[in-house]
């Protein structure tokens, strides 16, 4: 099932959206707030393409989808790309398809398969993905065509909530300033040791960081995002940031980010071992970055195998994290310089 729509979305077809469920209210529902300001008088208006994966996200889908719809940005390219849902998102999707420049429902292989697909077809000069759980902050867009002029990455605040009822309740601010720096040794073999905090949801960067960086590795459904900056990182971006909140990001008892450390921890892993493989990386340092979430892993693994009642298993498993704590003294690094344990957002 395909739907095609504008190619950008106008202040007239804003005008023209649907109305908001009953009893829904505040952003993205029936707000007064206006998107301020505009670019700065050097800056034009970039066509900025946003993708929004989603599948089965109903409940959360519409809230994203007027989040970019009403960001009041005169050059935009939405194109949603839905797994195949079978719970009602697809009715959600249909009632937008006007304002949207593409969508599709089909079966994916993934989050990360439906990101690529959608960047495949996007036409902007400017990139950003949100996922169907999460939104955009109003001005958002203007913000980030302002704040990427004179950069090639663009990286905003976050304000990570989770719901109570009907209402969203704060749980952190984050910044690019403050948190755990994405790199905690120097892994790129070119370049600085990048010490801003990564997170997905307020994340943009130029068409051309894309084309030669390359499209997700689908390999990867929890540290795709971070993966893939990195690899953005050593093609040369540079990124410029702020403190601003861009996006708003949900944990719900469905979400990545519940429950799931030894998960992540394993991609970690996995994804420092890969980049010290790849040109523009170095070996050891990535290595060396591994050590964390390595630990991690096996500290979760032997907890498991003692509630478990396999006490010799366990063993065995605290032997294995001694000896990577041991592996990180000979290369004259803590172990705790392998950054994330695999929390994206966090």
């Amino acid at each position: 099932m395909i739907q095609r729509g504008p190619s950008g979305i106008s202040r007239t077809a804003q005008a023209k959206l649907p109305a908001a469920p009953p009893g829904r209210s505040g952003w993205p529902w029936t707000s007064d707030e206006e998107p301020d300001g505009s670019p700065s008088e050097n800056v034009t208006w970039p066509k900025i393409t946003v993708v929004t994966p989603s599948y089965n996200q109903a409940g959360f889908l519409e809230e994203t989808i007027r989040s970019v719809l009403l960001q009041g940005y005169p050059n935009l390219e939405y194109i949603v790309m839905d797994g195949g849902s079978t719970d009602g998102s697809v009715g959600i999707i249909e009632k937008y398809a006007s304002a949207l420049s593409y969508w599709c429902s089909e079966a994916d292989r993934g989050q990360s398969h439906a990101i690529n697909k959608g960047f495949a077809r996007a036409t902007g000069e400017i990139f950003g993905w949100i996922n169907s759980d999460d939104i955009f902050f109003p001005g958002a867009l203007r913000a980030v065509a302002d704040g990427i002029a004179n950069a090639d990455m663009f990286l905003g605040g976050m304000v990570k909530v989770r719901k109570d009822g009907e209402d969203y309740v704060e749980v952190k601010r984050s910044t690019p300033f403050a948190g755990q720096p994405i790199h905690s040794v120097r892994i790129l073999s070119r370049g600085p040791r990048y010490e801003f905090h990564f997170y997905q949801p307020s994340l943009f960067w130029k068409r051309w960081v894309w084309e030669k960086a390359g499209p997700l590795d689908e390999r990867y459904h929890y540290v795709m995002d971070v993966e893939w900056c990195n690899r953005a990182l050593a093609a040369g971006a540079r990124p410029s940031l702020s403190d601003r909140p861009l996006a708003r990001f949900l944990l719900h008892e469905d979400s990545k980010s519940v429950s799931l450390e030894e998960r992540f921890a394993a991609e970690w892993f996995r994804m420092y071992l890969r980049l010290g493989r790849r040109a523009g990386f170095r070996f050891g340092a990535c290595l060396a970055a591994s050590l964390k979430p390595a630990r991690t892993v096996l500290g979760t693994r032997a907890t498991k195998e003692l509630a478990e009642g396999r006490a010799v298993r366990a063993w065995q498993y605290r032997s294995l994290a001694r000896a990577v704590k041991l592996l990180g003294r000979i290369l004259g690094v803590q172990a705790s310089a392998g950054g994330h344990t695999g929390k994206p957002g966090a």
